[in-house]
């Protein structure tokens, strides 16, 4: 009797050895399994973050060593002539084909020249008057820089659109500077204008001497 229940009792130690080995070989392979995937997805991350690195590194590289000159491409406005006022130390660009027609020293306007004997231009015109503000008060953009909705080469300003006249306004000192594009309808100067407007400058030795900036 004792013998029978100590060889089921062999049986029973021998079926749980055998359920134990049975479990830790199904999970071993488990787990080698899911430290590699872990190790793959890791090894991903890290590439992608080298590939990702070296590019930034290239653009870096690429911006602050190359000419800005080879990035932009050739500037169309590098021929403009440029106009100075002496009387009130100001200058500014032109297109190369037009001309600039000072009225008087306070008043000067800039359009096309005329290419063939009778071709009738376009009444639209840039004018660039002067005029005194003693008699008035300061204006939002005078009191707060902020406030200003036009800036170039230390000039602050406000640009003034109306169906007529696309204006930048702007002054120094006891004068006000009034850069205006006046409408016809019979040619389109928005960008020209624009860009006389980013050349607007105030002559200074640093700026006057050797530079063919105004």
């Amino acid at each position: 009797m004792d013998s029978e229940i100590s060889g089921e009792e062999e049986k029973a130690t021998d079926s749980v050895k055998r359920s134990y080995e049975s479990k830790e070989i199904e999970t071993k392979p488990k787990r080698r399994v899911t430290w590699r995937r872990a190790g793959l997805a890791l090894l991903f991350i890290l590439a992608t973050a080298v590939v990702f690195s070296a590019g930034y590194l290239a653009v870096v590289l690429w911006q602050r060593y190359v000419p800005a000159s080879f990035l932009a491409g050739p500037n169309p406005y590098e021929n403009w002539l440029v106009y100075r006022s002496e009387t009130h130390g100001l200058g500014l660009r032109y297109p190369d084909n037009w001309e600039a027609t000072e009225a008087n020293t306070s008043l000067i306007t800039f359009q096309p020249k005329a290419q063939q004997e009778g071709e009738i231009l376009p009444k639209d015109y840039v004018s660039l008057s002067v005029s005194s503000n003693a008699a008035r008060g300061k204006t939002a953009c005078e009191s707060d820089q902020s406030a200003c909705s036009f800036f170039a080469n230390d000039i602050y300003g406000e640009r003034i659109t109306t169906p007529e006249k696309e204006i930048i306004f702007f002054a120094k000192g006891e004068n006000d500077f009034t850069l205006a594009w006046n409408k016809y309808g019979e040619a389109d100067y928005a960008v020209i204008f624009e860009e006389m407007g980013k050349s607007l400058r105030f002559i200074t030795e640093e700026n006057q001497e050797g530079n063919e900036n105004p």
